[in-house]
């Protein structure tokens, strides 16, 4: 039997379409999103100059059953989310609506966990076949000790559980139909 989860969301603004917090009990990440029209107040924010991963969301022009996404990591995601703002022709990105960023409340994720993490989820988002991936060819990070990425996979785990709650579904696992 699978056990129940208890997951803390804190509409930030009040609304449900502003920025929005996202907590599991007992894990130590943060989630926070929100629309791209809200970019100012949510780089205004603490989270958002720490190191994480981050997700930007917006309709797939080709497939508009699926998500276009961009994952990404930073040290300071505040700063990478300001040069994902500008235009494309200026080194942004110019598809998203929404974004999503994964942060730690005690701060111990370092640069080799988020890239660690990015690989992971990148190549999750590509095997799920759940969105359209903006990323170009993913690199591949495995440079953690044995301990660490295992605490990674269970942090990969709580990712997965709270998106979903938040309103993206692109890193669910595909439902196998039983044969019998």
């Amino acid at each position: 039997m699978t056990q129940g989860r208890s997951i803390r969301l804190f509409l930030v603004d009040g609304s449900p379409n502003g920025l929005l917090t996202a907590e599991i009990m007992n894990w130590t990440g943060h989630a926070l999103t929100g629309p791209r029209s809200k970019l100012s107040e949510l780089v205004q924010r603490s989270e958002c100059a720490r190191t994480g991963i981050y997700f930007l969301i917006g309709p797939d022009p080709d497939n508009a059953l699926r998500p276009l996404v961009y994952i990404g990591e930073s040290d300071d995601v505040a700063t990478r989310l300001k040069q994902h703002n500008r235009l494309e022709g200026q080194g942004g990105k110019d598809f998203w609506e929404k974004v999503c960023l994964i942060t730690s409340k005690d701060q111990n994720l370092t640069k080799a966990h988020v890239k660690y993490l990015e690989s992971r989820l990148i190549s999750l988002a590509k095997e799920s076949g759940r969105c359209s991936l903006v990323n170009g060819t993913a690199h591949n990070y495995t440079m953690l000790p044995e301990s660490d990425q295992a605490d990674m996979a269970f942090f990969i785990e709580q990712v997965r559980t709270i998106l979903p709650v938040l309103g993206f579904d692109f890193l669910r696992e595909r439902q196998k139909l039983s044969t019998q």
